[in-house]
């Protein structure tokens, strides 16, 4: 295991690969939390400036509003079949784009799996690469974000795709999701 961290404009951003294929991601926190959770997860793993040098000019890119399609081979191998398959069907849904976790569940075959869909997004291992900031409630509610600063980076993170919704938190409203423009 190997592991890296780049710095964005939005704070420092880190990364673990194996054998040239992404194992986890740590979105924006400071230098320090980041390698604290990278440490924490990954005891063994060892420093390499430079890893992944595709995937760094991605990530930065991303950062400044590029739109970006990871191209980074992903190591999935571990989990279980259906967080594996979520993840993929997350996967697809592109930049400035959204979906709802029962859209999730739909493209997986299993349309009243939106809950488990939910379930699994709260274990991507791979947040950004695997976007799952673009999974939002079927209400067009926002839904929940496992990160540093929860729903605040989520929408921040929307925001920056030009996918930002009329709902400004994770409430019940019946809007529907709307680009914003400019």
């Amino acid at each position: 295991m190997q592991f890296s961290t780049i710095e964005t404009a939005w704070g420092t951003f880190g990364y673990v690969a194996c054998a040239q294929k992404l194992v986890s991601t740590y979105l924006p926190a400071s230098r320090k939390a980041i390698r604290i959770a990278i440490a924490h997860d990954y005891p063994d793993a060892v420093e390499r400036a430079g890893l992944l040098p595709d995937f760094r000019r991605e990530v930065q890119a991303y950062y400044r509003g590029k739109p970006t399609d990871f191209g980074v081979a992903i190591d999935l191998a571990g989990l279980p079949a259906f967080r594996r398959g979520v993840l993929e069907a997350c996967r697809r849904v592109p930049f400035g784009k959204k979906a709802s976790y029962a859209d999730l569940g739909r493209a997986m075959g299993k349309p009243g799996a939106a809950r488990a869909v939910g379930g699994a997004m709260a274990h991507n291992p791979i947040p950004l690469v695997i976007p799952c900031h673009r999974i939002v409630r079927s209400d067009g509610s926002i839904g929940g974000f496992s990160s540093p600063e929860g729903i605040k980076q989520k929408q921040q993170m929307l925001l920056l795709e030009n996918a930002l919704f009329d709902v400004k938190e994770d409430s019940p409203s019946r809007s529907q999701p709307r680009r914003l423009v400019g």
